[in-house]
Order: structure tokens, then C-alpha cells, then sequence
């Protein structure tokens, strides 16, 4: 099918009769032809063009900037179970009679880490848990849980309390999602731009190719006529070689003209396709849409300017930067402030184990002397002598994990802790020099949207006037082509009487020609000076019922 389409283009480039131009071979393009209107074209761009689809991953990716923004606000859980063993040497025999302290631990702590989104509040969770065996023989619970869970919180006073980097992030994250709506926005509305001017000039450009197609069927039907006069004898033979040339010379046009149909079918493919292997690239578009477009309506050049300025993408791009920067201008002066917090605590105490079956070293040093004192005292006729403790534990920090945890929630050993943390920079160059570029982008996005205003308002005021100078323009070319063909005509019929010349005849074929050239030019500029005033005025969407979603 493919060696079929090659050989019917090759066909299509050979004279098809006598009289006819011969057609150029075009590069790539077979015997479809697909007609396309001006909105078929914009709604393909928009479905099909990669730079509107990689400005859409861009938004995307702003839009993924957001949570990760958000994500300082997550709670922060960390889980830490240890497992320690310890051997301490020590030289006392009350801690170890053989010199060597050995201390068994096993922890299981959980900790939580809060920062809410309101005045730079940051709130913390402690639950730390713990086993312990020791040697040592003076420990009266051996082993014991140990159970603490701490509540606080930190609150900023003055830095971080309005504001800090990552609510400013936050901000920041939602204002470049806007900003990326807008270039999405401002890439769409150039390609809707593009796509209408490729098309305006492809109807240009191809109507152009005519007018140098006729030119040449002209010149060949003068050649013709020519040799007949020749022949009967009426015109010197030497006429014939300068209609040849004036032929050969249009016919070198008309190819060059060929050639820039294809490149500006190219062009205007390139922002209709979605890839290289699309199907398009191998057909022929032919225009449906082609003659002048409406304008848009305008009331003055004044309000014009007005609703540009309050319509165009860039210029509300720069009063969101404004904001960032608003944004950031506001973190800087925070951070100049002293840190000046406040912090509190409920701390609660738990405690639990089994009682030590260990000897209490005083007793068992002491318990030959209480034995002999308690035989003498018994034949004296004397009570026994008892030993001395240091007393029981209360019962209620016997038990195991169960029981520091009833002490833990229970409330039995209780701690609140309150304090306040001052710290003061002698000198914060870094917060003083981040203000200080705050500001100066301050004036700068001032000054950039001083200078985009005054250049929409030239674009509005050049697409006005070259509107008003292209309907003038087609006016005076399509004047000038009626009354070139009316001299065409007389001199094709005075020179068939022998009144007229070969030079005359050709020369008027060239200014008729000319005039349906600058007439084509005309219309051309007119449309496209219409897609540029749309442009300016912030209607491109609107004026094609285009909606971004």
C-alpha cells in the first residue's frame, strides 16, 4: 500500500495535460488528502501537542510540591528497643563482692513528634519502657519494669510564632500551583496562537502557489499562442524565446512556492502531532477555513489596554510572585526576632518488680554475733535479739510489668515541669541579608510589572492598528487585481490583433499576478494580526471555547 501511495505521488508530479503547470514532487506526502478546519486543528493541537503535555507534568509535579510541603506536619512515630548488658568493675564489697557489677537492661521505647499547623506549636510523646538485673546485693527489687511517658509541647513567643519556614513552605507550595495553572494556561494560549498563524499561513502560502501555478498555465498559453502567430506567419520567430524564458522563470517560482507549502505544512504538523509515526505526517492537510476572520469586538484602544491588563497570564503570574515573595519577606523579618519559647511537660512515673531473694550483706556479716548473742541471752533467760532491716517495700511496687503500668496511669508519681528558652543572636546576618533581598525582589517584581504592562499595552496597540492596515491593505490588492486583470485582458486581445507586444502581454501577466500575491498577503496579515489581537487580549481560550480543566 505504501509502494502504491509512493508510485501515485511520483505520477501526480508529471504534467497531467497540455497546458497544465507540472507538480512539484513534495517530500513525505502521499495522495490523502485531510481536510482540516481551524477549530479541528486547535482541538487536535490541544489533545495531541507535547509541549502542552509536558506543561501538564509540570503542574503536576507543583502539584506533588504541595504535599510534600505538607508532609513537616506529619506525625514523626520512632520505636527504640534496646538490649544492654554492662560489667562494671568496682573496688567497694558492697556493690560487688567479686569486683565486678554486672547490670542486664531491656528497653522498649516509643516516641511521637507533633508539629501543628498554628503558631509554630510543637507537641512531643515519650513512652519509654525498661527491665533491669543487677549483682548488686543492696537492690531490694531484682528485676523491675520501669514505665515513664512524658506529654510537652513547645511554643514559639516570638521567632516561628506568626510564621515559619515550613508554614511559609506551605503558602509558597500553593502560590507556584497557581503560577503553574497560569503558565499552563500561557502554554496553552501560545499554542492556540501558533496553531492559528501555521494555519493562516498554510492558506496563505498554498493560495499563494496557485497564483504562481496560473502564472505559469499563462506564460505556457503564451508560448503556445505564440507559435501560431509564428507559424502563420504574424510574429517574428524571435518572440518565442522570450516567452519561453518569462515561462521557464515562473516555472522556477511555482517549484520554490511548492516547497514552502511543505515546509509550512510541516510546521503546522509538527504542533498537531503527538509523534513522529503519526499518521498525519504522511498526508496532505488542506485547509477548509479559508477566508478572513472576525475581529474581536473592541469598544476604544483604552479599555482594550484595560482588559488586557486584567486578563493577560503574565502579568497575574507576577502579582502571584509578588505574593511569594510577600511570603518570604514576612519569613525573613520573623527570623530577625529573638527565640523566646515556652515549654511544658507531665511526666508520669511507673514502677514495678519482684522482690530480691539476695542476702542483705549487713545481715549475713552480722549473723554469727546475733546467733551467739541469742544463746547466751537464752540461758541468761533473756528474749533473742533480732536483726535489723531496713524495712518491707510497699506492696504496691511489687509485681511485675502489670503493676508499673497501675502506677504509670494511675497517677501515683506525678512531675509537671514549665521553663522558658531565650536565645538571642548578637548578629543574624543571614536573617538581616534574606529581609534585605526580600525587599530589593519587592521593587524589582514592581518594576517587571511596570515593563509587562507597558509591552501589552504595544501589543494591543499594534495588533489595532495592523488590523486597521491589512483591511485597507485588502481593499487597495483586491482593487489593484481587479483592474490588473482588466489590462490582462486588453492586452491578450490587442496583442492576438497584432496592437500589442509579447513584452506587454507578459508584463501584465506579472502585474496581475503581483496584485492576487499582495491580496493574498493581505488577508493573511489581517488573520493574523486577529490571532495576535486575541492574544493580547487575553481571549485566545474564549474566542475558540476552549476550556482548561
Amino acid at each position: 500500500m505504501r509502494t502504491f501511495g509512493v508510485l501515485l505521488t511520483a505520477l501526480a508530479a508529471l504534467p497531467l495535460a497540455t497546458g497544465q503547470s507540472q507538480s512539484p514532487a513534495r517530500i513525505g506526502v502521499g495522495i490523502l488528502q485531510v481536510k482540516l478546519s481551524l477549530q479541528e486543528a486547535l482541538e487536535t493541537a490541544l489533545k495531541n501537542n507535547l509541549e502542552i503535555e509536558i506543561e501538564r507534568q509540570n503542574r503536576a509535579g507543583v502539584y506533588q510540591g504541595i504535599k510534600a510541603a505538607q508532609g513537616a506536619f506529619d506525625p514523626s512515630f520512632r520505636y527504640a528497643p534496646t538490649l544492654t548488658k554492662s560489667v562494671t568493675p568496682t573496688g567497694s564489697a558492697l556493690q560487688a563482692a567479686d569486683g565486678r557489677l554486672v547490670d542486664r537492661g531491656f528497653g522498649n521505647n516509643l516516641y511521637l513528634r507533633q508539629a501543628l499547623p498554628w503558631y509554630g506549636t510543637q507537641l512531643h510523646l515519650d513512652f519509654e519502657n525498661s527491665r533491669l538485673s543487677t549483682s548488686n546485693p543492696f537492690a531490694s527489687l531484682n528485676p523491675y519494669q520501669t514505665s515513664r511517658m512524658i506529654v510537652g509541647f513547645t511554643q514559639p513567643l516570638l521567632r516561628d510564632r506568626t510564621i515559619d519556614q515550613y508554614r511559609a513552605q506551605v503558602k509558597i507550595s500553593r502560590k507556584q500551583a497557581n503560577i503553574s495553572e497560569l503558565d499552563f494556561k500561557l502554554k496553552v494560549i501560545d499554542i492556540v496562537t501558533r496553531v492559528e498563524q501555521a494555519y493562516w499561513d498554510l492558506v496563505a502560502i498554498r493560495q499563494d502557489s496557485e497564483v504562481k501555478r496560473d502564472a505559469v498555465d499563462w506564460a505556457r498559453e503564451q508560448v503556445s499562442r505564440n507559435q501560431r502567430m509564428i507559424d502563420s506567419g504574424t510574429l517574428a520567430p524571435v518572440e518565442l524565446s522570450g516567452a519561453e524564458a518569462e515561462m521557464e522563470r515562473r516555472l522556477d517560482t511555482y517549484i520554490a512556492a511548492v516547497g514552502t507549502v511543505t515546509e509550512a505544512e510541516n510546521a503546522l504538523k509538527l504542533l498537531l502531532s503527538p509523534n513522529r509515526e503519526n499518521e498525519l505526517w504522511g498526508d496532505e492537510i488542506v485547509p477548509v477555513d479559508e477566508k478572513t476572520v472576525q475581529p474581536p469586538a473592541v469598544d476604544d484602544l483604552k479599555s482594550a489596554i484595560d482588559e488586557a491588563i486584567q486578563q493577560r497570564p503574565e502579568l497575574l503570574s507576577v502579582l502571584l510572585r509578588q505574593q511569594v515573595n510577600g511570603v518570604q519577606k514576612d519569613l525573613a523579618a520573623n527570623q530577625v526576632k529573638p527565640q523566646l519559647s515556652l515549654t511544658g511537660a507531665y511526666i508520669a512515673n511507673g514502677l514495678g518488680g519482684a522482690v530480691s531473694t539476695t542476702s542483705n550483706p549487713f545481715s549475713s556479716a552480722f549473723s554469727p554475733v546475733f546467733d551467739r548473742l541469742n544463746l547466751l541471752s537464752a540461758a541468761a533467760g533473756l528474749p533473742p535479739v533480732s536483726a535489723g532491716s531496713f524495712g518491707g517495700l510497699p506492696p504496691g511496687l511489687i509485681g511485675g510489668y502489670g503493676t508499673a503500668l497501675s502506677n504509670l496511669f494511675g497517677g501515683n508519681f506525678p512531675s509537671v515541669q514549665a521553663g522558658i528558652n531565650f536565645d538571642f543572636n548578637l548578629r543574624n546576618r543571614t536573617a538581616e541579608a534574606n529581609l534585605a533581598q526580600s525587599t530589593i525582589s519587592e521593587k524589582r517584581l514592581k518594576l517587571e510589572q511596570t515593563r509587562l504592562e507597558m509591552g501589552v499595552a504595544t501589543q494591543v496597540r499594534n495588533s489595532m492598528q495592523a488590523i486597521e492596515t491589512a483591511k485597507q491593505r485588502i481593499v487597495a490588492a483586491e482593487a489593484s487585481a481587479r483592474a490588473a486583470q482588466e489590462k490582462l485582458d486588453s492586452e491578450t486581445r490587442l496583442f492576438q490583433t497584432g496592437e500589442s507586444t509579447n513584452f506587454l502581454v507578459l508584463t501584465r501577466q506579472n502585474e496581475f499576478s503581483d496584485s492576487r500575491t499582495r491580496a493574498v498577503v493581505a488577508h493573511l496579515d489581517y488573520n493574523r494580526a486577529i490571532s495576535r489581537l486575541e492574544q493580547a487580549l487575553g481571549r485566545s481560550l474564549t474566542a475558540h471555547q476552549i476550556k482548561i480543566d
